[in-house]
C-alpha cells in the first residue's frame, strides 16, 4: 500500500496517519488536493516548517533558507536573493557549454554512438560537475584526472562533491559523534567508527568527503573575503561579496557555507532527473526532437550556444 492508494480507497483529500512511534513523529497529514497544498505552502506564518527535523537533516555546514523561520529566514532570503542575477545565469551557460563540450570530446563520446542504459546516471554526472562549478568556483573537469590535489587534502574537490551527493543518506541516518569535525579532519578514528567491512569503510570515505567538501568551503570563504570577489562569478563568492558591513547585513562564514550546500543538493537532483525525463520523452517522439534538433540549428548554425542566444532558444 503507498499514500496514493490510501487516498483512494478512503475517499479523502487529507489523510492524517498514527504511527506506533506517535510519540517521536507526532500526527503526520497528508494533502492531495492542490488548492489546500498552495495555502500551506503559502501561509508561512500559520505553517511553520519543523526547523529541528531540518537541522538534523541538512543543517551541519551552517543556517540555511531549509533549516530556518520567521525573521531569520526573511534575513536570509534577503541577503541570498541578489545573488541569483542575469551574471548567475551567464555563467551558468558557461560552465554547461565547456563541460558539456569537454565529454563530447572524451575517449567514451568522441565520434562514437554511444548507448545510454540509465539516463539519470549520466544526468546526475553533467548536474553534478555543472553546479559544483557554479556553486563554488572551483575548475570541474569530465575527466577528473585532470585535476590536481591541493595540498592539505586527501581528495580532490570533484570527487568529494561526487561521494557527498551519493552519500547523504549515511550522514542523515548516523548518529552525530560519527562526523566530529575535529577527529575527522585529522583522519583520526572517524569519531570511533573502525574502517572494516563494508559498512565501516564506506562510512569512512563519506566522512572524510564530508569533511573535505567543508574544508574546501571555507578555504573558499577565506580566500573571497580576504582577497575579494568582484571578478568571481560562482554562487559563494556572490554570496560573500553581497554582504554589507552590519552584522545583520552580512552572512556569516557558517551562513554561505549552509546556503551553498543547500543550493547544490538541491540543484543536483532536480536538474538532473528534469535532463533525463526530457531526454526519454524526446527520444519517443522523434517528431518533436526533429522540431527541436532544426530550431536549435536554425538559431545557433555552427556557433557554441550562449547566454545571448538563450531567449531565442
Amino acid at each position: 500500500m503507498t499514500i496514493v492508494t490510501v487516498f483512494s480507497d478512503v475517499g479523502w483529500d487529507v489523510v492524517a496517519i498514527v504511527t506506533p512511534i506517535y510519540s517521536f513523529t507526532g500526527i503526520q497529514y497528508y494533502l492531495a488536493d492542490p488548492q489546500a497544498l498552495k495555502v500551506v505552502a503559502g501561509n508561512r506564518a500559520v505553517f511553520s516548517k519543523n526547523v529541528e527535523v531540518y537541522e538534523e537533516v541538512i543543517g551541519f555546514f551552517g543556517p540555511n533558507l531549509i533549516t530556518t523561520e520567521g525573521e531569520t529566514w526573511s534575513r536570509l532570503r534577503k541577503l541570498v536573493n541578489p545573488s541569483f542575477s542575469e551574471t548567475s545565469i551567464r555563467y551558468v551557460w558557461e560552465q554547461s557549454v565547456r563541460l558539456v563540450n569537454e565529454m563530447f570530446e572524451a575517449d567514451q563520446w568522441a565520434g562514437k554512438t554511444t548507448p545510454i542504459k540509465h539516463a539519470p546516471d549520466l544526468t546526475k554526472e553533467i548536474a553534478l560537475l555543472i553546479i559544483g562549478a557554479v556553486a563554488f568556483g572551483q575548475e570541474t573537469h569530465w575527466e577528473a584526472a585532470s585535476a590536481t590535489l591541493p595540498a592539505g587534502h586527501q581528495m580532490k574537490f570533484q570527487e568529494a562533491v561526487t561521494i557527498v551527493s551519493e552519500g547523504l543518506f549515511f550522514r542523515v541516518g548516523m548518529p552525530s559523534f560519527v562526523w566530529g569535525n575535529n577527529e575527522t579532519r585529522k583522519r583520526i578514528g572517524l569519531g570511533g567508527i573502525a574502517s572494516w567491512g563494508w559498512l565501516g569503510s564506506k562510512i569512512r570515505k563519506v566522512a572524510i568527503a564530508f569533511a573535505e567538501l567543508e574544508q574546501y568551503m571555507e578555504e573558499i570563504f577565506i580566500e573571497q573575503s580576504s582577497n575579494g570577489s568582484q571578478d568571481k562569478q560562482d554562487l559563494i563568492s556572490q554570496l560573500v561579496r553581497g554582504s554589507g558591513e552590519d552584522a545583520e547585513d552580512r552572512l556569516s562564514m557558517r551562513e554561505v557555507i549552509g546556503n551553498t550546500f543547500i543550493f547544490l543538493i538541491a540543484g543536483h537532483e532536480t536538474t538532473a532527473h528534469s535532463l533525463a525525463f526530457l531526454w526519454g520523452l524526446l527520444a519517443l517522439e522523434e517528431d518533436k526532437q526533429e522540431k527541436l534538433y532544426g530550431h536549435i540549428m536554425a538559431v545557433l548554425g555552427d556557433k557554441q550556444p550562449s547566454s545571448h542566444t538563450s531567449t531565442s532558444l
